[in-house]
């Protein structure tokens, strides 16, 4: 994990109380033996929860707050995040809040699952393989706008609806194109896997460095000054690695991948 990354995973990590203002910041409240946020049996006590809870017109909801603390992202920043910040937002209090969420790591792992609502499941008509294409592009898309930085959320456990109704999707594709239910897990979860983590790569390159300077320069000079003997075929291929387009890298691992996942599929499945 690079400097800035950890820096970023640290901010949103549980911290203790601190002064702020004369007042007392809250920690978390999250019950020690309370299952970790994002994990399924933590979405299964949620939900029995949320159906107890009787909704007021009007009033306070998961929801209202998901939905504020993602503005408040999107407009101020990770170090912005807070359940304070989130309350005066809602023009409410922060133990309001608490009634719903116990902390910051429960908001992270519900706007991890909220983001991924905006996914578009559509089928192109054309196949498993056009349809499995579109749907690791949309992923993508949703993944590289979502307000959450990288490394934070990414290890959240995918058991949220949203991400469910992802993973239900592609397990689809893959059973509809032929594979038996092992071999359809296996792509999902390679799919998912690749497609999150080139979205988070290129996502934590971005805005690096000075405004408007690649990532690249200089990459002669560093190469010139290493052993030549050494890097034999970085000084062959080196200029194109640098100079890869991200979207042409990931159309490129798209298409490797569902060469793969055709290869193992019974020849009249294939196509």
């Amino acid at each position: 994990m690079l400097p800035d990354e950890r820096m970023e995973a640290n901010a949103l990590l549980p911290t203790r109380p601190r002064a702020v203002h004369g007042a007392m910041t809250r920690p978390d409240r999250r019950d020690p033996d309370a299952p970790e946020p994002g994990s399924a049996q933590w979405w299964v006590e949620r939900a029995a929860t949320e159906n107890r809870r009787r909704p007021r017109d009007g009033g306070l909801s998961s929801t209202k707050i998901v939905t504020a603390a993602v503005d408040l992202l999107r407009e101020d920043g990770v170090d912005a995040l807070t359940v304070r910040r989130v309350a005066e937002r809602l023009d409410t209090s922060s133990a309001s809040l608490y009634r719903h969420i116990a902390g910051r790591d429960e908001l992270i792992a519900l706007i991890a699952d909220h983001v991924m609502g905006d996914i578009r499941l559509a089928r192109t008509g054309r196949g498993w393989r056009a349809d499995a294409e579109a749907l690791m592009h949309e992923t993508r898309r949703v993944i590289l706008s979502q307000p959450l930085p990288p490394s934070v959320g990414r290890g959240t456990a995918g058991y949220g609806p949203n991400t469910l109704r992802l993973v239900d999707a592609a397990l689809e594709l893959f059973l509809e194109a032929g594979s038996d239910p092992e071999q359809a897990a296996f792509n999902t979860t390679t799919m998912i896997q690749f497609v999150a983590g080139a979205a988070d790569i290129q996502r934590s390159v971005a805005g690096r460095g000075p405004l408007g300077a690649s990532r690249s320069d200089g990459f002669d000079r560093l190469l010139a000054s290493l052993p030549a003997e050494r890097y034999i075929a970085l000084r062959t291929a080196g200029a194109a690695y640098v100079a890869a387009p991200a979207d042409d890298v990931f159309a490129h691992g798209v298409a490797m991948f569902l060469d793969g996942v055709a290869s193992r599929l019974p020849a009249s499945d294939a196509g």
